[in-house]
């Protein structure tokens, strides 16, 4: 599998498609939680998704779908 370097920062129409997959995956795929490392070329990036916050409030949080009207997600 050829591994395609990431060449330009993502359209708003990728950007869409990247949270639709992404909120797919939470209802389909995503049992308790995941913790992933992507290593870009400014060093490593880590991501956690998970059913529960370990933060007191959820007001950190961008909700990125469903996308409000008008707005890109």
């Amino acid at each position: 599998m050829a591994v395609d370097e990431p060449l330009e920062p993502l359209s708003d129409d990728e950007l869409g498609i990247m949270c639709r997959l992404l909120a797919r995956y939470a209802d389909f795929e995503l049992d308790q939680f995941e913790h992933w490392r992507i290593v870009s070329k400014y060093g490593p990036v880590f991501i956690d998704i998970s059913r529960h916050t370990n933060y007191d409030s959820d007001g950190i949080y961008s909700t990125i779908w469903p996308p409000r009207a008008g707005q890109a997600p």
